[in-house]
């Protein structure tokens, strides 16, 4: 049992939702040790920052805010405390570089966040956090709202694209039995949970690790069992590991929304190969074709990578041409990143960043009016939405989402009427449409 001292923290978590899950699991330790939990980082005594460092612009935004935060330790802030995927790869030259952070916790290391050796007013709750089992694979405390969550299944990944960090950073594919995710799941319900999204560094291999093949199917059927969530969001489906038995078998899990996030990163065979992503473009058109055909209405999310090296204004065009046929419901681009380690920095030649960077703003104005022509098919259809929280924007009331709407990377729809709470799972008529987004209000 936790004895509180009245001394707060927060943690801020930048990256992926799977890092989120292990902020959680922080949040839970702190906790235990006698803090109190606020958003308000420039009130608390403590704060844990959890780093990415996949690519250069999440290294660049994880020092800028290790640099910022330490700042608060002029005013309130007495413990800064850094950890992550950032700390992984860089932890002896950021030690050297950074000397206002006072503990470095190597990546998932919850062990080691003995608060005991930073505040010796805690000896006495903290003592025991290396032996006591706080059940961390099911016992988490959100930092979402509580109506929607990340179950993370599984963790690192053995495909080894060319230009991937994920590998050497977290480590081989590592997933979690199914009866500690079902004690997880059941967890997540008493915190509230309606929207269960599903997450791995490669949601489709779940389970090939320890029970020598996929169980993703098994999984899913028998979350379903336990009729806890209205809405499960699959993300991260490695596109050479969704087979056509998956995609069938996923029409007889009724509580899954139709939504599949798939990141091809390309669609040109040589610059696939290069990447080493073990899938041609054959293959990929006919995984989408498949999933169009069993989910007439689905929404499909997908991810590119402009100015790989040797990507050519040939090939480029071969992956535009493709934009604009297949209507992707949503789009995400990075230009390469050029990360120490990656069998891609051996590959020529290289592009510049500028040349990355005007092939991805091409293709972002052609998903724009994908986009807008695909939103505005929905105009004066009903469909459900959950609500996440009272709109910004005065012009409207709710913030909500739909299945074509994963939280932070996608759309909203904005609600112009009702009395509603968050978490509130609705129909509204869509009255209104947008670029990415849609307006609709409460039947």
């Amino acid at each position: 049992m936790s004895m509180k001292n009245n001394k707060s923290f927060s943690i801020i978590s930048l990256g992926c939702p799977k890092n989120l899950v292990d902020s959680e699991k922080f949040r839970t330790i702190i906790e235990n040790a006698g803090y109190t939990y606020t958003k308000n980082i420039k009130k608390a005594e403590l704060i844990l920052i959890n780093t990415c460092g996949f690519i250069k612009e999440a290294k660049e935004e994880a020092v800028m805010t290790i640099l910022e935060t330490a700042l608060l330790k002029k005013k309130n802030l007495k413990t800064l405390i850094v950890t992550g995927c950032l700390v992984q790869r860089y932890k002896e030259d950021l030690q050297k570089e950074i000397p206002e952070v006072d503990r470095w916790i190597d990546l998932k290391d919850f062990d080691n966040l003995k608060l005991s050796t930073i505040n010796s007013q805690l000896s006495t709750t903290t003592s025991h956090l290396s032996t006591l089992n706080y059940q961390l694979s099911t016992k988490r405390t959100l930092l979402t709202p509580s109506h929607y969550a990340y179950l993370r299944i599984s963790d690192g990944c053995n495909n080894h694209c060319s230009y991937c960090t994920i590998p050497s950073i977290r480590g081989p594919h590592k997933s979690e039995k199914i009866e500690n995710l079902i004690e997880e799941a059941k967890h997540l319900k008493k915190q509230g949970v309606k929207e269960l999204i599903i997450n791995a560094q490669d949601t489709t291999m779940y389970g090939h690790d320890i029970y020598g093949k996929p169980k993703l199917i098994e999984l899913l059927k028998e979350i379903e069992k336990l009729a806890l969530f209205p809405w499960i969001r699959l993300l991260y489906l490695h596109p050479a590991h969704l087979t056509e038995e998956i995609i069938e078998n996923l029409t007889q899990i009724k509580t899954l929304i139709p939504y599949f996030d798939i990141p091809l990163q390309h669609i040109n065979n040589e610059i696939l190969s290069a990447m080493n992503r073990k899938i041609d473009k054959e293959s990929i058109i006919k995984k989408i074709f498949s999933l169009r055909k069993n989910f007439p209405q689905c929404a499909i999310r997908t991810t590119f990578i402009t100015g790989f090296p040797g990507e050519t204004t040939k090939q480029f065009n071969e992956l535009h041409d493709f934009v604009q046929k297949t209507n992707f419901t949503r789009l995400g681009i990075f230009t390469y990143s050029p990360e120490e380690g990656t069998p891609a920095l051996n590959i020529s030649p290289k592009i510049s960043p500028q040349i990355a960077q005007k092939r991805k703003d091409i293709l972002m104005v052609t998903q724009q009016k994908i986009s807008k022509y695909i939103m505005s098919q929905f105009l004066y259809e009903n469909i459900e939405v959950i609500i996440d929280r009272q709109a910004i924007n005065k012009d409207y009331k709710y913030e909500a989402r739909s299945y074509l709407d994963a939280p932070e990377i996608d759309g909203t729809v904005y609600i112009i009427n009702g009395n509603l709470q968050p978490g509130d799972i609705v129909k509204v008529k869509i009255i209104d449409t947008l670029e990415y987004d849609l307006v609709g209000e409460i039947i």
